[in-house]
């Protein structure tokens, strides 16, 4: 697919976002910890945070059996926080997308392609939101286009996951195998950083990345109700991945939104959605015979406690007896989910 031939509403590319950063009057941007590779990384803030001043981190104050000593989210006039990241890996364009495109209905009233969203915009803005475009700007700019739709699966593997030193593709699970990855490698995939480093699977209790930091430490800072990690995951149907190692309440919290993103899904045309929400029934992740990792959205959960969520994103891939959605049921399909997100968090607090 050639770049022309890209929606008027697809600004993925480093250069269009941070140039859409630029023209922000109505959020506040922030400048977060730079990449590996020196390339700025921003966060975007809408409404206002009204948390207390805390008396302790999350380990502490559950220590103490009192989590409002972390986060005290009892006062009537609290607005609850939603937090969105795009581009933990490079070559998952999808979530920066649509949140260039949330900044855009809520900077002019309508997304980048000139439609209203009335619904949705006005769900965002009861919340306090908080969002990271592009949190790996390195992997990013290791992918030559800008959007996977009409590629094929090698060429998934090839660019976002890369190519061992023999020439042969690292592929998944693999490409985890070795981490850092850089010098393992004759081309540097767009899962890692400059430095060959997977934030999804960091060294969580050490030295993280920069990459990785800014995110754990956007919540403890900003101790989100819930968080969401856009990801893309080759031709699956759009769907969240269970949060592994996690309080009851939290994944009982994902099996609600996650039906909720369901009916949504189901009032619409698109096709091939998975029923999200079966996946948080009668799981052994961590008791398994190979437990699921401790990853990235595991450590979000134990900085602030929320329902910590990774979405997949169908990518469009020209791939047989796959789901394969265009770009606009891709970009729809995340409208819904952030639509679901601000209605869910909203109610949690009877707003």
């Amino acid at each position: 697919m050639s770049e022309a031939a890209l929606p008027i509403y697809w600004h993925g590319s480093v250069d269009a976002v941070n140039e859409d950063l630029k023209k922000i009057k109505k959020g506040t941007v922030k400048e977060l910890l730079p990449s590996a590779g020196g390339r700025p990384i921003y966060m975007v803030e809408y409404g206002t945070s009204n948390l207390p001043p805390r008396k302790a981190n999350l380990s502490s104050a559950l220590g103490g059996k009192d989590f409002n000593c972390y986060a005290d989210k009892r006062g009537a006039d609290y607005v609850p926080t939603v937090y969105i990241a795009g581009c933990i890996h490079g070559g998952e364009f999808e979530g920066t997308v649509a949140i260039m495109n949330l900044i855009s209905l809520l900077e002019t009233g309508v997304d980048l392609a000139g439609n209203k969203n009335d619904k949705l915009k006005s769900l965002a803005e009861r919340v306090h939101l908080v969002l990271t475009p592009m949190c790996n700007p390195d992997g990013r700019s290791h992918i030559p286009f800008d959007n996977f739709v009409g590629h094929t699966f090698y060429d998934l593997r090839y660019y976002n996951q890369g190519i061992w030193k023999n020439g042969e593709l690292c592929g998944w699970p693999e490409c985890k195998q070795i981490h850092p990855i850089k010098d393992h490698v004759a081309y540097l995939g767009g899962y890692f950083n400059d430095d060959g480093v997977n934030m999804m699977h960091d060294n969580f209790f050490g030295h993280n990345a920069n990459e990785t930091q800014n995110v754990l430490d956007v919540c403890s800072e900003y101790a989100p109700d819930i968080a969401v990690l856009c990801h893309g995951g080759d031709n699956s149907a759009p769907h969240f991945t269970p949060l592994e190692y996690a309080s009851g309440n939290a994944k009982r919290a994902m099996t609600e939104i996650a039906t909720l993103v369901r009916s949504k899904y189901d009032s619409t045309e698109l096709r091939g959605f998975e029923n999200i929400g079966d996946r948080f029934e009668n799981r052994r992740g961590e008791d398994a015979e190979r437990p699921a990792s401790f990853n990235l959205i595991s450590a979000m959960h134990h900085c602030c406690g929320a329902p910590c969520i990774t979405f997949e994103s169908n990518q469009g891939l020209i791939k047989e007896n796959s789901y394969v959605l265009n770009n606009d049921e891709i970009y729809l399909s995340h409208m819904l989910m952030i639509e679901a997100l601000c209605e869910w968090a909203l109610s949690k607090f009877g707003k």
